[in-house]
């Protein structure tokens, strides 16, 4: 029997096997970001918009209700706040047979988790962090949604100005994201 580190060893080698493929005929998974057992983050550009660099998260679809998913990303693309980052596409794909859900969302240059092992941060940098953390959650709320998933990964910087994640918001108290 494997250990659940050998079967995500498995799985991020997976995802990794996946460079160089593309979603929809559209968005080619230029270079592997991250991955977790049930998602992976690669590195894309979106045609039509001058080749704007992208990102684009694959989550294997399971158990999970997939119109549910695409609703709450959809409802989640509408928005516009300055510290979110920016969802824009979302679909359905299969690739070696696996089916997966996407969501193409704003580049970001680095987020807090990639930091933190690497040094703490100062007092100032924590305090520079919070307001724009907040504007953004209490913009979230005020539309009637909140974050599923407030964690350092989702806190990241685009072109140096502090963005969180959109892609893990829903309906105040709704399941999943």
């Amino acid at each position: 029997m494997s250990s659940p580190t050998q079967a995500m060893s498995t799985q991020t080698e997976l995802w990794k096997n996946w460079e160089g493929r593309e979603v929809d005929d559209r968005f080619p998974l230029r270079q592997w970001l991250g991955s977790s057992d049930h998602s992976a983050v690669f590195l894309t550009q979106r045609t039509g918009t001058g080749s704007q660099r992208a990102v684009i998260k694959l989550i294997r679809v399971q158990s999970m209700d997939e119109d549910a998913q695409l609703s709450r990303w959809a409802s989640a693309a509408k928005l516009s706040h300055p510290h979110l980052i920016r969802l824009f596409e979302r679909g359905r794909c299969l690739i070696d047979g696996t089916r997966l859900l996407y969501v193409v969302m704003e580049y970001a240059d680095e987020n807090l988790a990639e930091i933190l092992p690497l040094r703490p941060l100062a007092p100032a940098e924590v305090s520079e962090m919070l307001q724009p953390t907040a504007e953004a959650l209490a913009y979230v709320h005020g539309s009637g949604l909140a974050h599923g998933r407030i964690r350092p990964s989702n806190i990241m910087a685009v072109d140096n100005q502090l963005k969180i994640s959109a892609d893990g918001i829903g309906k105040s108290g709704a399941r999943g994201g």
